[in-house]
């Protein structure tokens, strides 16, 4: 009886651990989530969506995007952003996880947005702030130098448009720059922050890591 509830344990374990790879393939980001709008796309969206609102407005943007020829995995992708976004291009690296260049076509500000895709999270937004270190920015000494000049300052992302994170050891380091703003979005630019995204061989996500603060010349 032993034997057969040890079996039965290594077998329940096995089928769990092919169910966790199996999902993770299915959720893989690739190239053939990439969607091009054609032009005239966003007039007929926008005909056809208008006068709709939240969710229901998001779910009609996802079925403007079947109709115009979106693929099945361009569709899955946007279902993902809960269909507020598509994703415009994907940079491969060296290891597992990838850049995904996303857009928002509804956003007042930062339309455009990186993704860190097919690592453990699968979708990380390295403008979510619940992933930066934070309190190291606000415990250095470069940032309270800033601070004591602009007693307002902000923290906002970077440029996320054609360019990418600087990319090291291998595809498991990812360097993204944001600003630090004299207090509104509209605002100069005072300073310039980078942080590192750490990731493992196997593309687990270790945390962030403070990598410079520069007070911006003025």
């Amino acid at each position: 009886m032993a034997g057969i509830r040890l079996a039965a344990a290594l077998l329940g374990a096995l089928l769990a651990a092919g169910s966790a790879v199996c999902a993770q393939a299915a959720d893989r980001v690739t190239a053939a989530a990439v969607w091009r709008p054609a032009n005239g796309f966003m007039r007929r969206f926008h005909q056809q969506c208008d006068g709709r609102a939240g969710s229901e407005f998001d779910a009609c943007f996802a079925t403007a995007m079947a109709k115009a020829g979106a693929a099945p995995a361009a569709l899955a992708f946007t279902r993902r952003l809960d269909n507020e976004a598509y994703l415009e291009a994907l940079d491969e690296t060296l290891g597992p996880v990838a850049v995904a260049h996303v857009f928002y076509p509804f956003r007042a500000n930062e339309n455009e947005a990186w993704l860190l895709v097919n690592g453990a999270p699968p979708l990380i937004d390295v403008d979510d702030r619940r992933h930066l270190d934070l309190a190291a920015l606000r415990s250095s000494p470069a940032y309270a130098v800033i601070r004591r000049r602009y007693p307002n300052v902000s923290f906002w992302p970077g440029d996320r448009g054609a360019a990418a994170p600087q990319i090291g050891r291998n595809g498991r380091q990812f360097v993204v720059a944001y600003l630090l703003r004299d207090l509104c979005h509209a605002c100069a630019t005072v300073g310039h922050v980078r942080f590192a995204f750490e990731f493992d061989t196997a593309g687990k996500f270790l945390g962030t890591q403070l990598v410079s603060i520069v007070a911006a010349l003025r």
